[in-house]
């Protein structure tokens, strides 16, 4: 892994998103945010593919635009999710049974015939861009999932290279009952940030987890759709300070 961790300035606004699950509609609805010029950073947050609950999957589609948007536009990140991460190490995903890791291979068949081995090989190699997470100048730490309880400071999450690494498992992976609130204080106090903002977990729009961790539901979620427009010059003294912040699609 490339530059695991991205660290932001304090000048403008951060576009936050979180968990697409290959669903294009309101994909295009947070691309047109972005290109409203309000913000000058855009963050997904990982889980670009993999259709939930879709009748219609729109991850090979979102890949293709992604990417297209990387060519011509700068302060887009991508932080890797655990979809994307299943795609990489050739290890399944499972949702209410049935394995996403098949079906998305199915979904390459259906587009790309004989020559979808190919295009998965595309998709893994471009998935490795991926970084692990953003650390803003006025402290928030943005990340898939997590917090990791195997830091002991900013420079390990630097230090990540390997896909099997325990950091990088926490920090996709981790929802909350796998770590503790003291956990979360624990975790922020050695990557020197007041709060977290995560996706992976499906909540009505935004949830918070005691003081110092947002939850955000974009587009797979449990009602609303959620997504953050954070003031980078602003302070930051928790998750509640967040609040203010953010905002919904339809």
């Amino acid at each position: 892994m490339k530059d695991p961790l991205i660290e932001l300035s304090n000048n403008g606004k951060l576009l936050v998103v979180t968990d697409i699950h290959g669903n294009l509609k309101d994909f295009n609805k947070y691309i047109k945010i972005w290109e409203s010029g309000e913000h000058e950073y855009f963050v997904f947050t990982g889980d670009l593919i993999h259709a939930m609950d879709l009748k219609e999957d729109g991850s090979v589609e979102i890949i293709y635009k992604v990417r297209d948007l990387l060519k011509s536009e700068k302060n887009i990140y991508l932080l890797l999710g655990n979809h994307e991460w299943s795609v990489i190490t050739g290890i399944p995903i499972y949702k209410g049974g049935i394995n996403l890791t098949i079906m998305f291979e199915r979904l390459l068949k259906s587009k790309f015939g004989d020559g979808w081995k190919e295009i998965l090989d595309e998709f893994k190699t471009f998935f490795k861009k991926f970084h692990l997470a953003v650390r803003t100048s006025n402290k928030v730490f943005i990340s898939h999932a997590g917090p990791s309880r195997y830091i002991e400071s900013i420079e390990d999450i630097m230090k990540v290279k390997d896909y099997d690494d325990p950091i990088l498992y926490e920090l996709i992976w981790n929802r909350y009952g796998d770590y503790s609130l003291s956990d979360i204080d624990r975790f922020l106090e050695k990557v020197g940030c007041n709060a977290m903002v995560v996706g992976h977990t499906p909540v009505n729009g935004v949830e918070l987890i005691g003081k110092k961790q947002m939850i955000l539901s974009s587009s797979f979620s449990l009602g609303k759709k959620a997504y953050l427009s954070l003031n980078l010059e602003s302070e930051v003294k928790n998750a509640i300070d967040l609040l203010k912040y953010v905002k919904f699609i339809n």
